[in-house]
C-alpha cells in the first residue's frame, strides 16, 4: 500500500481531510503535537511559516564590529545589505516538527500539499519541502471549506504542485517576502541611523504596509489641524396637511444664489430671505409615493468586520478580538478558523445549519427565544458558492465543539467576540426585514421641499438583535438606507399627490462643515481594507481597489499594535480611543521620499507582483529593480533634513544640523559636530562646553566689544568668564566677569578707590576667604588694591589706607591665611617684605617681623 504525507499549513486543515480518510470525529490516532496517521496517510502541520529570512548579520561581513549583545553593529556604509545567496533560518520550536517532516518523506511515495489554497499558503509548505531538498512528487490539494462534501470535493480534485497556477502562487509569495525585507530592513537601518546623527536615539520603522497606514493617518491629521470650519444653512419647513404635520428639508435648484461649490448654502442673508418669504405661503404637495421594502441580514463576519465590530461595541483592539476568536477556534471549538477575509460561506454548509443552530442554542439557553424566529431550511444570500471561488477561507461562524464547554469559564472579551459571531451567523436563517418607506415632496412658493418617513412591517432578523445589548448588535443592523441630513425619518401621514397644505413655518438653521475624523483602530483597519480611498492616482486607486487593500486579515491587528509599542501612533488624549501619529512619526513620514510612504506604491507593487506571478516580469529582475529603488532611499536618507525630538542631553548642530559631541580636551571639556571628517559636507563647528551642555550662543565682551566671552573653571577656585582677546596684540583685553547660574555677571563692577581706573573683583581660592582685587592688578602702572568681602561686595569703608612703614610707596594689606591674618606690603613681588601682625583689624606696627 504507498505511503502518502500530507503536508498541512494548519493541524485543522489535516484533521478535516483526515476525517474523509477513515478518521473516527474524535481523537484520531495521537503521536504528539507533531504528525498523526490514519491508515497509509501520514499528516504534519507546519502552524504556519516554519521558516523565516535570515537576518542582515547572515549577510554582513565578520570584520564588522559587534554589539554587546553579539549583534554586528548598524553602519551606513553597508547599506544597502542586497543578499546574493537568499538564507531561510528555521523558527523557534519548529525543528521537531521539520525533522518529522522530512522522516516521514523520506518514506512517502507521494506528498500531498495541503497549504492554503493562496499565495501564502502556497510558498508555507513549499520552503519546508525546497529547504530540506525533498523531491518526492507532490500533489496540491485545496480545501477553503472544512465541511466534509467539500473536503471530499477537494481531495479527488488533487492536482500536480508543479501547475504553472500553483508555480506562479509561489513567485508571488515569494517575491513579496522579498521585497519586504529589501525595503523594510534596509530602509529600518538607513531612516535610523539618520535618526542617531540628529540626536534621535529612537527607531524608525519603514516598512511596505506601516509607511503607508502612517502616512495616511499624518494626512488625516493634517488635514484635521488645519481645518476651517465653513458655516452654511438649512432650511426646514412645517407642513400642515389635514392628515398631521410634518417637518421636510429644502432643496435648492439649480441655479439657485447663495449655494457654494459643495452645493451648500452658504449666504445668510439668501437663507434669512427665503425663511421669511415662504413662513406662512401655501403649499402643494407635489410627488407622494409608498413602497413596501425588504432588506437582507448583514453577512456573517469576517476577520475584518469581526475587528471592527469588536472595537465599535466594546473598545477591543484588534489584537485582543484577534486573540479571543483564535481562542474560541483552537481551544474551546466552538467558532470556524478566525484569520478570514471572506464573509460567505459555501452552499454545502448550509446543510450543517441545523445541527450548528442546536449547539448554539445548546451552548447559549439565554438566545432559546430566538429560535421560533429562525428556520433553518432559509437559504440567505451568505451560502454562495460562487464567492467562494479562489478564497483560502469562508466567514467566521459557530461551529459544533467536541466537548462540554463551560461559556462562564471564558473571559469576557472571548464572550463577547462569541457573541458577535452566534447572532450574526443566526440571522441568517431570519425572515427579511421590511418596512413601508413614503417619499414626500411639497412645493412652496416654487421651493422644492422634501421628507421621507419609515415604518417597520416585519421586524424578520432585527429580532435576532432586538435582545442584544446595544454593544453586541453589528453596526449595519440599524441602518435603513440613510436617510439624507435633515429628512424625516419617524412614518409621514397619510397623503396624495395634489393635496393643499400649508407652509406653518420656516426655519433656517445655521450649521458648520466638520473636519474628517480622527483614526481609531477600527477606522485603521478599513483604511487598510480600503487603502485605495486614500490614492489620487485612478489607475493605482482601481488596481488597488480590485485588491484586498495592504495588510493581510491575520496581520492587520499586529501592525496597529506595533505602531502603538513604536509611539508612532498614540491617543489624542490620555485615555482616548481617537489615534494621531506623534512627533516623531510626522517627521519620519514627512522626511521619507513619497514614493516610500504614498499608498499608490501599493498598487504598483501588486501589479508588479502579478507579473511575476504570471511570468511576465523575471523573478530576478523583479529583485534587481527593487534593490536599485532601495538603493536610491538608502542613499537619499543620508541627507534628509528631520526634525526630530531629541534624547536628553543631545544637541543637533545650528550649522548643519548633525548631533554634537562631547569632548574632553587639554583645556577642558568642549563640543563638535558629528560631521567633522565627513566627506565633502565638513563641518567644523565647535562650541563650549556650560555644565554638560554646548553653548551655542557667544557673548560680546562689554569691554572690547571685539571679543567673545569664553567660560573657564581653574582647579580648585570657581569658574569665571574672560575675553578671548586677553592674548590679542598689540590690544589685549583683560576684562573677566564672575560666573552666575552658568552666565556671565555683566552688572557694572564698582571701581576702584586707589587707582580710579580698574575695576574692583572678587577672587576665592580653596580654602581661603574671598577678597575683592583691582583688574589693574597686572597693568601698568600696576594696582595692587585689595579688599575684604563682605556678603559679596567689596567692604571698601573697612579698607584702612596705611602707608607702608619700611618703602614708604607700598600700601599695606591684610592677608588672611589658614593659621593667622597678618599685614603686608602690596609691593611684595616689588622687594618689599614688610610684613606686621594683626591686632584687631589694624596691623601693629610696632611689631615688624613676618609672622610664620
Amino acid at each position: 500500500m504507498p505511503t502518502t504525507l500530507w503536508i498541512a499549513e494548519k493541524k485543522s486543515l489535516a484533521e478535516a481531510v483526515a476525517r474523509t480518510l477513515g478518521a473516527p470525529q474524535f481523537g484520531w490516532e495521537q503521536r504528539g503535537l507533531t504528525h498523526n496517521r490514519v491508515g497509509g496517510h501520514w499528516f504534519v502541520w507546519l502552524d504556519g511559516h516554519a521558516f523565516e529570512q535570515a537576518m542582515p548579520d547572515e549577510y554582513l561581513p565578520e570584520d564588522v564590529p559587534r554589539t554587546a549583545s553579539g549583534r554586528k553593529v548598524w553602519r551606513q556604509a553597508d547599506l544597502p545589505i542586497v543578499p546574493q545567496r537568499w538564507v531561510l533560518v528555521p523558527k523557534e520550536g519548529k525543528q521537531a516538527r521539520l525533522a518529522r517532516l522530512v522522516e516521514l518523506a523520506q518514506a512517502a511515495d507521494v506528498i500531498h500539499h495541503l497549504g492554503d489554497p493562496d499565495e501564502e499558503g502556497q510558498l508555507i509548505v513549499d520552503e519546508a519541502l525546497a529547504f530540506h531538498d525533498i523531491r518526492k512528487p507532490v500533489r496540491r490539494v485545496l480545501v477553503n471549506d472544512y465541511n466534509e462534501t467539500k473536503v471530499r470535493e477537494a481531495v479527488k480534485g488533487v492536482r500536480d504542485n508543479a501547475e504553472p497556477l500553483f508555480r506562479g502562487w509561489h513567485r508571488w509569495s515569494l517575491a513579496r517576502s522579498r521585497y519586504d525585507w529589501l525595503l523594510g530592513l534596509n530602509c529600518t537601518r538607513a531612516m535610523t541611523l539618520r535618526g542617531r546623527e540628529l540626536g534621535f536615539d529612537g527607531l524608525l520603522p519603514v516598512g511596505s504596509v506601516q509607511t503607508p497606514l502612517l502616512y495616511i493617518v499624518r494626512e488625516r491629521d493634517r488635514a484635521i489641524e488645519h481645518f476651517t470650519p465653513v458655516p452654511y444653512h438649512v432650511l426646514v419647513a412645517r407642513i400642515e396637511h389635514a392628515n398631521g404635520p410634518f417637518d421636510a428639508t429644502w432643496r435648492p435648484g439649480d441655479d439657485q444664489p447663495g449655494l457654494n461649490e459643495a452645493g451648500r448654502l452658504v449666504d445668510a442673508a439668501v437663507a434669512s430671505a427665503l425663511a421669511a418669504r415662504l413662513a406662512g405661503q401655501p403649499a402643494t404637495i407635489a410627488a407622494y409615493a409608498q413602497a413596501r421594502k425588504t432588506r437582507k441580514p448583514p453577512l456573517p463576519l469576517s476577520m475584518n468586520e469581526l475587528q471592527i465590530e469588536g472595537f465599535r461595541r466594546h473598545g477591543y483592539s484588534g489584537r485582543q478580538v484577534l486573540d479571543a476568536a483564535q481562542v474560541l477556534y483552537e481551544t474551546h471549538k466552538v467558532a470556524t478558523y478566525p484569520r478570514s477575509d471572506n464573509r460567505y460561506l459555501s452552499e454545502a454548509q448550509h446543510s450543517e445549519a441545523p445541527g450548528v443552530i442546536d449547539a448554539v442554542l445548546r451552548l447559549r439557553p439565554e438566545l432559546a427565544p430566538l429560535a421560533p424566529a429562525l428556520d433553518a431550511t432559509r437559504k440567505s444570500e451568505a451560502f454562495d458558492d460562487r464567492r467562494m471561488a479562489g478564497t483560502p477561507h469562508h466567514g467566521i461562524v459557530p461551529a459544533v465543539p467536541e466537548s462540554r464547554v463551560d461559556p462562564a469559564a471564558w473571559t469576557q472579551v472571548e464572550r463577547d467576540v462569541h457573541e458577535l459571531i452566534v447572532r450574526a451567523y443566526l440571522a441568517q436563517f431570519a425572515a427579511p426585514f421590511e418596512y413601508l418607506q413614503t417619499d414626500v415632496e411639497a412645493r412652496v412658493d416654487g421651493e422644492r421641499f422634501t421628507a421621507t418617513g419609515r415604518a417597520t412591517v416585519e421586524p424578520g432578523w432585527k429580532a435576532v438583535f432586538a435582545d442584544a445589548p446595544p454593544e453586541a448588535r453589528p453596526a449595519d443592523v440599524d441602518a435603513a438606507p440613510e436617510p439624507a441630513e435633515g429628512d424625516q425619518v419617524p412614518p409621514l401621514p397619510a397623503m396624495a399627490q395634489g393635496d393643499d397644505a400649508r407652509c406653518a413655518d420656516c426655519s433656517a438653521k445655521t450649521r458648520k462643515t466638520t473636519p474628517p475624523p480622527r483614526f481609531d483602530d477600527a477606522l485603521l483597519t478599513e483604511a487598510m481594507m480600503n487603502v485605495h480611498k486614500y490614492v489620487a492616482d485612478e489607475k493605482a486607486r482601481k488596481r488597488l481597489k480590485d485588491g484586498d487593500g495592504i495588510g493581510t486579515t491575520a496581520t492587520r491587528a499586529g501592525i496597529v499594535q506595533d505602531l502603538k509599542d513604536r509611539g508612532l501612533i498614540v491617543p489624542l488624549k490620555p485615555g482616548s480611543k481617537k489615534l494621531m501619529t506623534s512627533e516623531t512619526a510626522r517627521t519620519l513620514v514627512d522626511a521619507l521620499p513619497m514614493a516610500v510612504k504614498d499608498p499608490a506604491q501599493a498598487g504598483v507593487f501588486k501589479a508588479r507582483l502579478d507579473e511575476v506571478a504570471q511570468g511576465a516580469l523575471d523573478f530576478d529582475a523583479f529583485l534587481d529593480e527593487t534593490a536599485a529603488w532601495v538603493r536610491e532611499v538608502v542613499q537619499a536618507a543620508r541627507s534628509l533634513p528631520m526634525a526630530l525630538p531629541l534624547a536628553e542631553g543631545v544637541f543637533p548642530c545650528p550649522k548643519c544640523g548633525a548631533r554634537l559631541r562631547r569632548k574632553e580636551g587639554e583645556r577642558g571639556a568642549f563640543w563638535y559636530c558629528a560631521n567633522w571628517n565627513r566627506e565633502p559636507d565638513k563641518c567644523d563647528a565647535r562650541f563650549q562646553d556650560l555644565a554638560g551642555k554646548p553653548m551655542l550662543t557667544e557673548l560680546a565682551c562689554p569691554t572690547c566689544n571685539e571679543g567673545r566671552l569664553r567660560r573657564k573653571t581653574p582647579e580648585g577656585r570657581p569658574a569665571f568668564w574672560f575675553c578671548s582677546r586677553w592674548n590679542a596684540e598689540p590690544a589685549r583685553c583683560h576684562a573677566t566677569f564672575e560666573d552666575k547660574a552658568g552666565q556671565p555677571d555683566l552688572a557694572p563692577r564698582p571701581r576702584c578707590p586707589r587707582c580710579a581706573t580698574g575695576e574692583l573683583r572678587r577672587r576665592a581660592a580653596a580654602g581661603k576667604p574671598a577678597f575683592w582685587s583691582c583688574s589693574n592688578w597686572n597693568a601698568e602702572p600696576r594696582c595692587a588694591a585689595t579688599f575684604e568681602d563682605r556678603r559679596g561686595k567689596p567692604d571698601l569703608a573697612a579698607r584702612p589706607d596705611i602707608a607702608c612703614p619700611a618703602c614708604g610707596e607700598g600700601r599695606l594689606r591684610l592677608v588672611r591665611t589658614a593659621k593667622e591674618p597678618f599685614w603686608g606690603c602690596d609691593r611684595y613681588k616689588a622687594g618689599c617684605k614688610a610684613s606686621y601682625r594683626d591686632k584687631g583689624g589694624k596691623p601693629e606696627l610696632a611689631a615688624q617681623g613676618k609672622v610664620k
